[in-house]
C-alpha cells in the first residue's frame, strides 16, 4: 500500500512541475515579446522654437509656446497638446504617420504640412502631398497649398493659401 501512494505523489509533483514550467516559460517569452514603449515629451518657452526628429524619416519644428508627445514605436504615435507643430516627412511609407490633436486624428499621405492647435479644435496647412483628417465617423483630405480648420466635431471650412501662410513663424 506505502509504494501506491508514493507513485501517485510522483505523478502529481511531475505535473505540477510541468505546469509550472509551462507557466515560467510563457511569463519569460511575454516579457521578452512585449517591450515597453516610451514616450517623449517635447515643448517649447515662450520665445523659444526647436527642430527635432521624430524618427529618421520625421522632422518635426515646433513653435513658441508649444508641445508634443512622440513616442519611440514605429510609426511613431503623436500628438499635438498646443501650439503649431510643422512635420517634414520623407520616405516610402505614407499613410503610416497619425497625429492626435484633441479629437481628431491626422494621417499623413507623405507630406510637410503645420498644425495649429487650438480651444475647442485647430488648423491645419498643406505645403506638399496630401492628409487625411478624420472626425468622429467624417473623413476630409486636404491637398498642397490648402488649409482646413476643425472644430472636435467636424471641419469649419477649407480653402487654397498661398505657401507663405502655411508655416509663418518657421520663416522668421
Amino acid at each position: 500500500m506505502p509504494t501506491v501512494i508514493r507513485l501517485r505523489s510522483w505523478r502529481g509533483l511531475l505535473i505540477n512541475l510541468c505546469i509550472l514550467a509551462t507557466a515560467a516559460f510563457l511569463g519569460i517569452m511575454s516579457w521578452l515579446i512585449a517591450s515597453p514603449s516610451a514616450t517623449r515629451l517635447h515643448e517649447t518657452l515662450p520665445g523659444e522654437r526647436i527642430t527635432f526628429a521624430a524618427n529618421p524619416e520625421i522632422d518635426v519644428s515646433l513653435d513658441t509656446d508649444s508641445s508634443v508627445t512622440v513616442s519611440d514605436t514605429h510609426p511613431p504615435h503623436i500628438e499635438l497638446l498646443r501650439g503649431n507643430a510643422y512635420f517634414d516627412v520623407r520616405g516610402a511609407n505614407p499613410g503610416t504617420l497619425q497625429i492626435k490633436v484633441g479629437t481628431a486624428h491626422i494621417r499623413d499621405l507623405g507630406t510637410r504640412f503645420t498644425i495649429s492647435k487650438h480651444p475647442g479644435g485647430g488648423s491645419v496647412a498643406v505645403a506638399s502631398g496630401q492628409i487625411e483628417i478624420r472626425i468622429g465617423n467624417n473623413m476630409y483630405l486636404v491637398g498642397a497649398h490648402e488649409r482646413a480648420d476643425f472644430s472636435n466635431t467636424n471641419i469649419i471650412g477649407q480653402r487654397v493659401i498661398p505657401d507663405a501662410d502655411i508655416a509663418p513663424w518657421r520663416r522668421r
